[in-house]
């Protein structure tokens, strides 16, 4: 008689749309389920209700569709709702397709061994594809394979100690 069986784990529209032509199925609704408010909110077309207390984050609110926390799950989606229910915030892309495409080419290059070598007296730098920057000195023990990771302070300590330290990074175009 009906499309939708009457029972089911996640609640659809179709679920609610048989549950308010027929009073029957949505008495099967109620009989399958531990929480009868979640059947009376998916008639009603809410999308949640007031259910059992959540372990994680102690709400009550529930969500229809799969009864689970209303408020955690809120949370895990890139959405934040202003007080009158308004999406506010979205997720935001990492990356254009034009950025993503020049990332994945620039893997590939560091892949390949390709880089840039820049020489100052005694110290030698490799700048790779992606912005790395390996900077080596044999004579004071000094092999940094990402300088980019060295704090900023100690980069300036260093080059106002090395002179060839610091020429080595303006050919690298670092700006200091």
């Amino acid at each position: 008689m009906w499309q939708v069986p009457p029972y089911a784990s996640k609640l659809t529209r179709q679920h609610a749309a048989a549950a308010r032509a027929d009073h029957a199925y949505a008495q099967a609704l109620r009989e399958q389920t531990l929480y009868p408010q979640r059947i009376d909110a998916l008639i009603a077309g809410q999308t949640w209700y007031c259910g059992k207390l959540c372990e994680r984050c102690s709400s009550i609110k529930r969500r229809v569709y799969d009864n689970s926390c209303w408020t955690c799950q809120k949370a895990r989606t890139g959405f934040a709702v202003d007080d009158k229910g308004r999406c506010v915030a979205r997720w935001q892309a990492k990356l254009s397709r034009d950025g993503y495409n020049a990332r994945l080419c620039e893997k590939r290059r560091e892949a390949a061994g390709e880089y840039i070598e820049y020489h100052s007296g005694e110290w030698s730098a490799r700048e790779f594809p992606g912005g790395k920057l390996a900077v080596r000195c044999a004579r004071y023990n000094i092999d940094s394979q990402d300088f980019r990771t060295v704090p900023g302070t100690r980069v300036f300590e260093l080059c106002k100690h090395h002179l060839d330290l610091l020429n080595l990074l303006r050919q690298a175009a670092w700006s200091i």
